[in-house]
């Protein structure tokens, strides 16, 4: 029996969702401690109400960008893949792929659909996701007929293994 090769294994920062991630709460971090500085600063210099204006627009743009993205979900949704992946809680499946439907490579639709040996899996090149999202458009390598090992959880593809 030919050996299987790993094209895809999760960590905290596949797909650059980690850093991304901590990059867009960097950003909003640093528009509320520049709003506050300002503020305090506009304060002990004695400026009217006006003055107060921009930097109070900066903190509440930055409360609203740290809302927006959730973060503590996102960090959560990493963590619990990374450690399913770890604790070795997920499930394996192995056989040939099948192509059930194929997402463009701009979008605007629902991702591959991939069956392997029964289970189901949808592939979204959109999705904010630290599992398996390389679609057929861009460059994934669940086509049609490949022998594949899929490890995954909750639906998401943890591990790829294919034949060589």
């Amino acid at each position: 029996m030919p050996d299987f090769v790993t094209v895809f294994e999760i960590t905290r920062n596949s797909n650059g969702i980690f850093a991304g991630t901590i990059f867009r709460l960097l950003i909003g971090v640093t528009a509320l401690v520049g709003g506050l500085r300002s503020v305090v600063f506009r304060w002990r210099r004695g400026g009217n109400v006006n003055h107060y204006i921009e930097a109070l627009f900066l903190i509440g743009w930055s409360f609203f960008w740290i809302y927006l993205h959730n973060f503590p979900h996102v960090f959560g949704h990493i963590n619990r893949l990374v450690n399913a992946y770890r604790e070795n809680q997920y499930q394996v499946v192995e056989g040939p792929v099948q192509i059930l439907h194929q997402q463009p490579a701009t979008g605007h639709t629902k991702g591959d659909i991939v069956a392997v040996s029964g289970e189901q899996f949808e592939v979204n090149y959109f999705y904010l996701t630290p599992a398996y999202r390389n679609t057929l458009a861009h460059r994934g390598v669940l086509t049609a007929g490949t022998d594949a090992r899929i490890y995954y959880y909750n639906g998401e593809i943890l591990r790829v293994d294919i034949r060589k």
